[in-house]
C-alpha cells in the first residue's frame, strides 16, 4: 500500500521514526533540511518484514 506526503499527497518516501506521518523527497527537504534523520519507508518495511519472520518462526517452534 503506497503512502502519500501529509503536505502534499505525493508519493512518501520517508517517515519520522515512531510517528505515522510520511513526506515525499521535496516536502522532507523543504520541513527538515536534512532526509538522513528520517527513516525510508523501505527500511521500515525491512524491518517489519523481519520482525513477522521472526515471530512466525518463534511460533513455530513453539
Amino acid at each position: 500500500m503506497q503512502k502519500k506526503c501529509v503536505v502534499c499527497d505525493a508519493e512518501a518516501l520517508y517517515k519520522i521514526k515512531n510517528i505515522s506521518e510520511f513526506y515525499c523527497h521535496n516536502c522532507a527537504e523543504e520541513h527538515f533540511g536534512d532526509v538522513e534523520m528520517l527513516v525510508t519507508l523501505e527500511e521500515e518495511a525491512r524491518r517489519l518484514k523481519q520482525y513477522i519472520k521472526e515471530r512466525l518462526q518463534n511460533e513455530q517452534s513453539d
